[in-house]
């Protein structure tokens, strides 16, 4: 992993740091969604049960006007996202393809008569392209659903321990899924 995060950073520096403020930030907004939520219910309950007027209008109108912001930056954010993956992943297989053929000048001709040779070679540079910001990735989504979870939890902490905990241990199985398929 340390050798991929290097491997990765050398390649795109300056987008891994962007790349990990979005997916902090897309960790976050779900959290904020779930939060705003319970004043949006109530505001819409004030409103149904006072009648319709100025005063209970606003409320209600701020917290769908401020789910709605988030909505929109959520969606924002995923395609900025998405751009920032695919500059990464082009410009992880250039820096690749340069360390190919930075080692491939220094080998004997000898080496690229040998099939078993050639065969390796051209399968590294096929599964360069996709294999590390395929991993990036999915360590990404982790994180950001780390994130998710985390911040869902400590919002149920005040309904009680006991909902967090369930919240967690049913979130396990599925990180076992993923952890085990991307091994």
């Amino acid at each position: 992993v340390r050798r991929l995060l290097a491997l990765i950073w050398q390649a795109s520096g300056f987008l891994v740091v962007a790349w990990v403020a979005i997916l902090l930030l897309q960790g976050v907004i779900p959290v904020a969604v779930v939060w705003l939520t319970k004043p949006l219910v109530d505001s819409l309950q004030a409103a149904i049960g006072a009648g319709v007027n100025r005063e209970t209008i606003q409320p209600l109108a701020n917290t769908a006007l401020a789910l709605g912001a988030l909505l929109i930056v959520s969606s924002l954010l995923k395609t900025a996202l998405q751009w920032i993956s695919m500059s990464q992943s082009e410009l992880v297989q250039d820096h690749i393809s340069d360390l190919l053929h930075a080692k491939a000048a220094e080998l004997d001709l000898a080496f690229f008569e040998n099939a078993e040779f050639y065969d390796r070679l051209y399968r590294v540079r096929f599964e360069a392209a996709s294999r590390p910001p395929a991993l990036l990735e999915s360590f990404g989504l982790l994180a950001q659903n780390l994130i998710t979870v985390a911040g869902i939890g400590a919002l149920l902490l005040k309904y009680g321990v006991w909902i967090s905990l369930v919240l967690i241990l049913g979130t396990l199985p599925a990180l076992l899924v993923v952890v085990r398929s991307n091994r």
